[in-house]
């Protein structure tokens, strides 16, 4: 009965999953990995060419600590979509291809949401209301992108699975 009401409320009613032939079920994913694959090299090309120095500079200004902090997750951000483009490029092979393409996505969109609040530091110098700006916007994003822009239909499939 909850797995029926998650499914109601996560699938799209025009589609029906259950009913679908695999052939279907992949032509789907392919498309969701081109998708995927197209926020990655955008993403990819966003934290390249963006500099990342005079960002850095801004905040070492202010706070050395949330300058090494934002160091390291700019070297995360880019390793996870550096692995969603190989994994939505190779989505037979790579394990968990979908998961490791939502995850890239996710973060070129969160990367791009740091930079514009690391831009306003000049306009509003205010770093703790930037920084709860970001953290906020961030959440939020976060919680939409978790919820509505990946397939729920595995974890749906093996919750059905336990009941």
């Amino acid at each position: 009965m909850v797995i029926q009401s998650l499914r109601d409320i996560f699938s799209d009613p025009e589609i029906d999953r259950t009913n679908m032939t695999p052939e279907v079920k992949k032509a789907i994913a392919n498309h969701r990995m081109k998708k995927y694959k197209m926020i990655c090299f955008f993403g990819a090309a966003f934290v390249v060419w963006t500099d990342k120095a005079a960002l850095l500079n801004r905040i070492y200004q202010h706070n050395h600590t949330s300058a090494q902090l934002c160091t390291f997750y700019f070297i995360i951000a880019l390793v996870s979509v550096l692995l969603g483009i190989i994994a939505s490029s190779f989505p037979d092979t790579a394990p968990w291809a979908m998961v490791v393409a939502w995850n890239g996505s996710l973060q070129a969109f969160l990367f791009l949401n740091a930079c514009f609040h690391l831009r306003m530091i000049e306009l509003y110098p205010e770093l703790l209301h930037l920084t709860i700006s970001f953290m906020v916007t961030s959440v939020i994003f976060s919680i939409y992108w978790s919820f509505w822009a990946r397939d729920p239909t595995v974890r749906l499939v093996e919750a059905a699975r336990h009941e």
